[in-house]
């Protein structure tokens, strides 16, 4: 009995240095705003933010941040992601959550977050104009990972999908085997133009994808 549970505390042991391992150890290296992204205004500007939560951490709780995709439509007409119309100068707000008994994937509700709590202060931003035909490759990237996993989580599906969409040029440094909001902060330091605290009050209700259906949330204040 003793044997076992000397070798049952040492596999708890060896896990938790992997653990810490892959969450600290990065095979970057970051050169500070040598790379050039446009600070677009019109069109279909599309944008990565990450929050890397240390304002929202209190003693002996770490808030490990939070990482979404953006639609701005300044294009002058509507587009379409699914059946949902961005009309023009409306925007949507998506990423995948670690919520129970819906899919991962929820859209607006980091915006809804941001107008009625106030959260993500400090939240930075990364933004390129695309053409409409590239919001088919954003509809299929939703339709083939729509859950969050501890892996696959909203870091790793929002700069891989950032990744798949944008040039070359602007991609984000992914060589690492844990991906944070804090970590993609620095990939984000290599550009010259990120926004702080962008502004989502032009996203509207939130809602997710069941089985190719609709559904609409509201937030209550027991759920934040």
């Amino acid at each position: 009995m003793k044997r076992q549970k000397r070798q049952a505390i040492r596999c708890v042991f060896f896990f938790l240095l992997v653990a810490t391992f892959c969450f600290w150890f990065d095979f970057n290296t970051y050169e500070s705003q040598t790379k050039t992204i446009p600070c677009e205004e019109n069109g279909i500007i599309f944008s990565i933010t990450t929050f890397n939560g240390d304002n929202e951490s209190q003693p002996f709780v770490k808030c490990l941040g939070h990482t979404w995709l953006s639609i701005d439509n300044r294009s002058g007409h509507s587009v379409y992601i699914k059946d949902y119309e961005i009309k023009n100068d409306e925007m949507i707000t998506f990423s995948v959550w670690a919520v129970a008994k819906i899919p991962g994937l929820l859209f607006n509700l980091e915006s809804d977050y941001i107008s009625s709590y106030g959260r993500y202060v400090g939240r930075k931003s990364l933004s390129v104009g695309i053409q409409e035909s590239q919001l088919n490759t954003i509809e299929a990237y939703i339709d083939r990972n729509d859950q969050w996993t501890l892996g696959k989580n909203c870091s790793y599906w929002s700069v891989h999908l950032w990744n798949e969409v944008v040039d070359e040029a602007f991609r984000l440094k992914t060589q690492t085997l844990f991906y944070t909001p804090k970590r993609l902060e620095k990939s984000f330091a290599e550009f010259d133009c990120v926004e702080v605290d962008k502004d989502f009050s032009r996203a509207r209700h939130v809602f997710f994808y069941h089985n190719g259906v609709r559904t609409e949330l509201q937030l209550c204040l027991g759920e934040l």
